[in-house]
C-alpha cells in the first residue's frame, strides 16, 4: 500500500514541475508588419494547448519550409513532397487564398529577417495559422521521421492529413 501511495506522489511531483515549467515559457506575442500580431508557440506540449482553445476554423494556413540552396537528395526529396502534398491535396484552398505554401532559402542573407522571425534552422517546417489578424505559428518536426525516397507516401500523407484537420478547426 505504502508503494502505491509513494508511487502517486512521485506522479503528482512530476507532474507538477511540468505544469510549473510550462507556465514559465508562455508563448510569444509580437506585432508584426500590417499590425497583425503572431504568436510562436516552441513545444509540443503548447502547441496542443494553444490550438486546443481555438474552436473557429482559421482565415488561412500557410506552410512555409525553409531550405538551404543547395540541399542534400534526402532534403531535396521532403521539400518535393511537401509540394507535392499542397499542389495535390489543396489546389482549391491554394487559389481562393485559404492554403500557401512558401519556400525560403534558409542561408540567403536576403531572408535572414524571416529565419529571425521563425527562429529557423536550416531544415525546418512551420505552418502559420491566421484568425482574424492574429497568427499561430509553430515547427512541425514530425516530418524528420518520413524523409528519404521511401517515405514519400507517408509524409505527403501526414501534411494531406496535417492541413486539413486544421481548415477544419480541429486541433493540431
Amino acid at each position: 500500500m505504502k508503494s502505491v501511495n509513494c508511487a502517486g506522489l512521485i506522479i503528482f511531483g512530476v507532474m507538477a514541475i511540468l505544469i510549473m515549467a510550462a507556465c514559465d515559457n508562455p508563448p510569444q506575442t509580437q506585432t508584426g508588419p500590417n499590425n497583425n500580431s503572431y504568436i510562436i508557440v516552441e513545444n509540443a506540449t503548447s502547441v496542443t494547448l494553444a490550438v486546443s482553445e481555438i474552436s473557429s476554423k482559421p482565415d488561412k494556413v500557410e506552410l512555409i519550409y525553409f531550405h538551404t540552396k543547395n540541399p542534400c537528395h534526402c532534403m531535396a526529396v521532403v521539400q518535393d513532397n511537401i509540394q507535392y502534398a499542397v499542389d495535390t491535396y489543396f489546389k482549391n484552398e491554394v487559389a481562393n487564398g485559404r492554403v500557401k505554401l512558401t519556400m525560403v532559402v534558409s542561408d540567403d542573407p536576403a531572408n535572414a529577417a524571416l529565419v529571425q522571425k521563425y527562429n529557423a534552422m536550416l531544415f525546418t517546417l512551420f505552418i502559420k495559422e491566421t484568425r482574424d489578424n492574429t497568427e499561430r505559428i509553430y515547427p512541425v518536426s514530425d516530418i524528420w521521421n518520413m524523409t528519404g525516397d521511401d517515405n514519400r507516401d507517408k509524409l505527403v500523407n501526414f501534411i494531406k492529413l496535417k492541413v486539413n484537420s486544421i481548415l477544419e478547426g480541429k486541433s493540431s
